[in-house]
């Protein structure tokens, strides 16, 4: 198991060799250094391959490490269910980080971008309220866990066995065999009947 970790995380290793290449080949062909402060655009395809192998490196090692687990718990439908939408939050918390720090390695203030984000977030929220919405409801969904994946439930006039729970949206494989898809912001509005409890 560990050794097909290690394999994956050799393999997605490209950037890594690129960042090198970009680092090591201006100083051995002899290019003079900048003055401290200044980015060359060798630093800057070495702080942007670095941080694509980070991005790269985390998602193997997330989507190995959550496969794994689904592996073991196969049977508990709740605790897949948390365990990828943790998945999902660490590969955002991860990149997030990682372009910070790339950031703050090419001498660009953060703060002052932080400010900015924070503003412009807000008036992106605002316009995807909707969106917003599906997330908070699946993870509510995740937290409280009125059903999860396996259980036979019923909504409305549809009732069928919860196959995905998704960020935006739950399906549900009726008894005729028809995938039905609900938005998890409507689903949670809706009074549903859980038949597997």
């Amino acid at each position: 198991m560990q050794n097909s970790l290690a394999v994956k995380l050799l393999r997605g290793s490209f950037f890594l060799v690129l960042a090198l290449f970009a680092s090591f080949v201006p100083r051995l062909l002899g290019y003079p250094m900048p003055p401290p402060g200044q980015n060359t655009l060798a630093d800057i395809a070495t702080i942007l391959a670095l941080f694509m192998q980070g991005v790269i490196w985390a998602n193997i090692i997330i989507a190995y490490y959550i496969q794994r687990y689904v592996r073991v718990h196969v049977t508990d439908g709740s605790a897949i269910t948390t365990f990828k939408a943790l998945g999902v939050v660490a590969r955002l918390t991860i990149w997030i980080v990682l372009g910070l720090a790339g950031l703050s390695a090419l001498h660009i203030q953060v703060r002052p971008l932080l400010t900015g984000l924070g503003i412009g977030g807000l008036a992106i929220a605002l316009a995807i309220q909707n969106i917003l919405g599906d997330l908070f409801a699946a993870i509510a969904i995740v937290m409280d866990k009125p059903f999860v994946v396996g259980d036979s439930i019923s909504v409305e006039n549809y009732r069928g066995k919860v196959e995905h729970i998704g960020l935006k949206t739950t399906r549900v494989r009726s008894e005729s065999g028809e995938q039905i898809i609900f938005s998890n912001g409507e689903l949670l509005k809706s009074k549903i009947r859980n038949y597997s409890r």
